[in-house]
């Protein structure tokens, strides 16, 4: 790992060791919050999260529903195109990333049922060299809590938007690091959004719904799909069986976009030229050093993507941290 992580120019950089980017809140997400809402009931049924992500070894997940409207900056979901290049999160990211160059990376939505809230954590990292499933999308998270790989981060903004007038479900967040008071929105909200540093900014989802109708933890199938059904009511579903059913405002709606953010043409250049990426190789080889040097047992994987053990390893090894002490 030494060497790996010696030969790093800080120059190649794109992404400093600055303060957070300050978050910018939008009273107005998107101009035609309609066409957005609409896209979303298009999207159903819905795979649960750990479905989408492929996690090996998991059977049962909790109540987080996704889709992706785009991938890798092109849209993958039809009709989201004026959605992906939403004018008013490209300022939103020049304003609070103080960038010139905004591309945008990635959209989705996220669909939870009444549950209990989520700990803070920090959103999954880009880094250079990882953006095209060149690893697994789980081991992304192990990443960012490891510190180890700041050099090859790369600058993303994250809109959260939502359309959501339940109960509970707020966005709680420590624009400041978490030593220091945090924010929160809450609903009812329909089409507002929060752009922040969300990589390397600690967030949470607030308990969402009533407390007896929580959905216990591990209760839904892996394969399980969440439908619209024709009367407006959501169902989670498993091989058209009916497990669940909620109604239509029950289920916490929020559409989240994510966008690169350069200073300046010369650094999104700098990027672009690839000649600072890390690969498969170099990412477990910088894990294992760590894991030797931390006196962690643990067998190096074969294949990334389907060893459960080291997926286990790396979980337990680089968990995020419990800010709220």
């Amino acid at each position: 790992m030494a060497s790996n992580r010696l030969d790093v120019s800080v120059s190649k950089r794109v992404r400093s060791a600055a303060l957070l980017s300050p978050p910018v809140k939008l009273e107005r997400a998107f101009d035609d919050p309609a066409g957005v809402v609409a896209l979303i009931k298009k999207g159903a049924p819905y795979k649960t999260e750990e479905a989408v992500h492929k996690h090996p070894g998991v059977t049962h997940t909790g109540g987080w529903f996704r889709n992706f409207w785009a991938l890798g900056g092109k849209v993958v979901f039809d009709g989201a195109e004026p959605f992906f290049h939403n004018p008013n999160f490209i300022e939103a990211a020049k304003k609070s990333f103080q960038a010139e160059v905004i591309r945008p990376v990635a959209m989705m939505t996220n669909l939870n049922l009444p549950m209990t809230g989520l700990p803070p954590h920090l959103d999954l990292p880009f880094f250079r060299g990882t953006m095209n499933r060149e690893v697994p999308a789980w081991m992304l998270a192990p990443m960012g809590y490891a510190g180890l790989f700041h050099d090859w981060a790369v600058p993303v903004a994250s809109a959260i938007s939502w359309f959501y007038d339940g109960a509970g479900g707020e966005f709680e967040y420590w624009p400041d690091g978490f030593d220091k008071p945090s924010r929160t929105e809450r609903p009812p909200f329909f089409n507002t959004a929060v752009l922040a540093d969300n990589e390397y900014m600690y967030h949470r989802v607030g308990s969402i719904g009533r407390s007896q109708d929580f959905v216990v933890e591990d209760a839904i199938p892996y394969n399980a799909r969440l439908a619209l059904l024709d009367d407006e009511h959501w169902q989670v579903q498993e091989n058209d069986n009916a497990l669940i059913t909620y109604d239509y405002p029950d289920v916490r709606l929020s559409v989240l976009w994510k966008a690169y953010c350069f200073k300046t043409e010369a650094e999104a250049a700098d990027y672009d030229d690839k000649s600072h990426d890390l690969t498969p190789a170099m990412v477990t080889d910088i894990f294992c050093t760590d894991l030797t040097d931390r006196g962690i047992k643990f067998a190096k994987p074969g294949d990334i993507f389907t060893d459960v053990a080291w997926k286990q390893t790396l979980e337990a090894a680089y968990p995020a941290p419990d800010i709220t002490g």
